[in-house]
């Protein structure tokens, strides 16, 4: 009885293929960083049996999630005034390049609705992905922060001049 159950169980999951929609996933990456933006687009990938575009996300994906946090170190270095609004489109960046591959190379989200097979992720899985990818993020950041003070000698400098006293 127990094994007719989960055969059951198995054929239910493979009708049932739970895929972030490309706004979880555009969201996820402009508040969570492009850490997120590769894993739901792995993630998506891998259960649409797309293995190819995973690979490519993952490979392209990893040099430039390397080039944004080195670039922040940098244009943190180079424009220690930068306006905000650069900032805030430097943080944008990432969220743009999934965006754009979600409207080329993905699913879209009428599609997922239309299937029957398809299901959406919850928003507090994406929630969970997006918290985990800020301290993924943090972490990068601290490593590559000792890397380029370590290697290349650039001084890490932190300015508390603003603060109240």
């Amino acid at each position: 009885m127990l094994n007719g159950r989960q055969s059951h169980m198995n054929d239910i999951e493979k009708h049932n293929i739970m895929l972030y929609s490309p706004r979880q996933m555009e969201v996820a990456t402009f508040f969570g960083g492009p850490l997120c933006g590769i894993y739901m687009l792995t993630a998506n990938y891998n259960r649409l049996e797309k293995l190819e575009y995973a690979r490519k996300v993952k490979a392209i994906g990893s040099i430039l999630v390397l080039l944004f946090f080195l670039g922040s170190h940098f244009l943190a270095a180079v424009f220690p005034d930068a306006p905000q609004s650069l900032r805030v489109f430097y943080q944008t960046f990432p969220a743009l390049i999934v965006w754009i591959i979600c409207k080329k190379y993905h699913i879209s989200k009428e599609d997922i609705i239309e299937e029957q097979r398809y299901t959406f992720r919850s928003n507090w899985t994406v929630f969970f992905v997006l918290i985990i990818g800020l301290i993924l993020a943090l972490i990068l950041i601290t490593f590559l922060g000792f890397f380029i003070y370590g290697v290349l000698g650039v001084p890490i400098t932190f300015d508390l001049s603003d603060l109240p006293e």
